[in-house]
């Protein structure tokens, strides 16, 4: 899809969630209104909600349910909310809750049931109705089926899907014309029209009218300047199913001269010469429903309605339940809502072979870091370098973990195994420079680190954190002052709200004996790190020096007060009671 068109999609599907039902039913039913509440993966127990006993009153319940939603413990959430229904059967903002609960971790039966109660005291409830057309799609109840996605509400997201939905119902009961028909109000719909596209070729590929299906599938792609992945496959399994495999392959190769590292696109191209060939994407209009609720399960998590996006996954993996690309952002959403246990236990669920199973593997490793399990990350990690050794990714990662425990002389090693395996010129890779640059200054290895860190601005100059730790350094060791100080103001420039970047600014002006100009720097870094000791006892160093006593020996009190180093402790104490000798620049 062409980036304009990319846009456009996007612009009227948040218009569609700003007008209608799909924005009503999220905001009356969210579990959470913050999606930047991450608190989550604990078990949910009277323990952690001490003034709640969840089963005492359906209030109490009620309260417990809200608390499970907001840490989004969502099955625990969706129980403790059904059993406060119980109380109060008909209230439409408790069966709503209850239902979107249910909906979105995947208790189907739950939520049909949950649905059809629901639309009987809140008739215009688009997901409710989405529930039960999915439950009849998956019964193959082709007339049902029509008839429930007549009933939803044609407003907002759903003047798109109800075309569509409508199309390969009726495609379903055998009337290919009939369907081609439903879909044109979509053709008229800006930024819609690439989507209308790929359904009409779709439609007549299943529909059986080849021919038709062909031009409309290498239209599609002509006009759109960069076709996704998605299509790519979709179009190369079509090719080879009429017996043009060189046209299918040159498609896939064409898409991987500029993805070449794309691990989805090399293994369709190594399936197109195997005997099985390429999974067919749509070999039912079962699919094809499932494929546009992923679709629309994407959308939703673009715009972070994270759990409408979820219903939509969900569904779509009810009526394929190994719908690979459908899991991956299920774990996706999990990861963004804090759900790290959640997320590893459904990414386990695809298997080795599947040309996802790297970077779900990735993914769980990083769950693993969120959640503490230092051990089992590192062994996952372990078992990624064996299943893919030439790859980078795994030791990065094995070095930011034991970076993170000061494990400094292993995590130097992980960098350059890293490092090993990229090209050194790549300005993308100056991250790895300068991670085992700190490893190196960590375990005083000074002329290696001072190597990384000139690599990584060689590879990318305006990095405010290497010019920051580099320069730093230089002026701890009272060295290359003048070249500190240069990069130094480009670092604040760069970074002017990084408290630690602007002391290292007013430290490199008291090294340089600018004491009024290191005062200014220093007190804007305690107004960004009110709390960090060494920047305190920087400004008290600087105070002094331009006889500012009193002040001094309360900056450096308060860099007591908040736990230095042990070696910072006893000069700090020296100084509150000896005060400081006079430096050359006193003298």
């Amino acid at each position: 899809m062409p980036r304009r068109g990319s846009v456009l999609v996007k612009q009227n599907f948040r218009r569609f969630l700003a007008l209608t039902g799909t924005a009503l039913i999220v905001s009356a039913c969210s579990v959470s209104q913050s999606e930047s509440d991450t608190s989550a993966n604990s078990a949910v127990t009277t323990a952690e909600y001490p003034l709640i006993s969840p089963y005492s009153s359906p209030s109490g319940t009620y309260l417990a349910g809200l608390v499970a939603g907001h840490s989004r413990d969502y099955s625990i959430a969706a129980d403790l909310m059904l059993h406060a229904l119980e109380a109060s059967p008909e209230d439409p903002q408790l069966l709503a809750r209850s239902f979107l609960l249910t909906a979105s971790v995947g208790r189907d039966q739950e939520a049909i049931d949950l649905a059809k109660r629901l639309l009987v005291v809140s008739p215009d409830q688009a997901l409710a109705h989405l529930i039960l057309l999915i439950d009849a799609v998956k019964r193959e109840d082709w007339d049902e089926a029509q008839s429930r996605n007549e009933a939803a509400p044609n407003v907002g997201v759903n003047t798109v899907l109800q075309p569509m939905f409508s199309a390969w119902t009726d495609l379903a009961k055998g009337n290919l014309d009939k369907a081609l028909e439903k879909l044109e109000p979509l053709s008229k719909k800006d930024g819609f029209k690439t989507l209308y596209g790929i359904q009409i070729a779709l439609l007549k590929d299943l529909g059986g009218r080849p021919g038709d299906a062909k031009d409309d599938y290498l239209t599609l792609l002509s006009s759109t300047e960069q076709p996704t992945l998605r299509q790519v496959n979709i179009v190369a399994d079509f090719l080879n199913r009429q017996g043009d495999q060189e046209a299918a392959k040159g498609l896939l190769e064409t898409y991987l001269q500029t993805n070449p590292e794309n691990a989805i696109a090399i293994h369709a191209l190594e399936q197109l010469g195997a005997e099985k060939g390429l999974e067919r994407v749509i070999s039912k209009p079962g699919d094809a429903f499932a494929e546009i609720l992923f679709g629309f399960a994407s959308l939703h998590a673009q715009e972070k309605a994270y759990d409408t996006g979820l219903v939509y996954a969900n569904q779509a993996l009810r009526l394929r339940p190994e719908y690979e690309e459908a899991k991956i952002l299920v774990g996706e959403i999990m990861q963004t809502q804090g759900r790290s246990r959640d997320a590893i236990n459904l990414y386990k669920t695809i298997p080795l072979q599947s040309p996802y199973a790297w970077t779900v593997g990735l993914r769980i490793a990083d769950e693993m870091d969120v959640l503490g399990l230092e051990a089992e990350t590192l062994e996952t990690l372990d078992q990624l370098t064996t299943l893919r050794p030439e790859r980078f990714e795994p030791y990065l990662r094995k070095g930011n973990l034991l970076r993170a425990s000061e494990k400094f002389d292993a995590s130097a090693k992980a960098y350059e195994q890293a490092i090993n395996r990229i090209d050194a010129q790549d300005a993308r890779f100056w991250t790895l420079f300068y991670f085992r640059g700190i490893s190196f200054e960590r375990t005083k290895q000074w002329p290696k680190a001072e190597a990384d860190f000139l690599k990584a601005l060689e590879l990318s100059p305006d990095q405010p954190h290497v010019l920051n730790y580099l320069a730093y350094s230089w002026v701890e060791q009272n060295k290359n002052l003048s070249e500190s100080e240069q990069m130094l103001i480009k670092a604040v420039e760069l970074r002017p709200e990084d408290g630690y970047i602007v002391d290292s600014l007013g430290w490199v002006y008291y090294q340089l004996g600018k004491y009024e100009n290191a005062v200014e720097y220093l007190e804007r870094a305690i107004e960004l790190k009110a709390e960090d000791p060494v920047i305190n006892d920087h400004l008290g160093d600087a105070y002094w020096r331009v006889g500012r006593y009193h002040e001094a020996r309360f900056q450096w009190r308060r860099a007591l007060s908040f736990d230095p180093e042990d070696e910072q402790v006893e000069m700090i104490n020296t100084k509150i009671d000896k005060g400081m000798s006079p430096s050359v620049t006193d003298i």
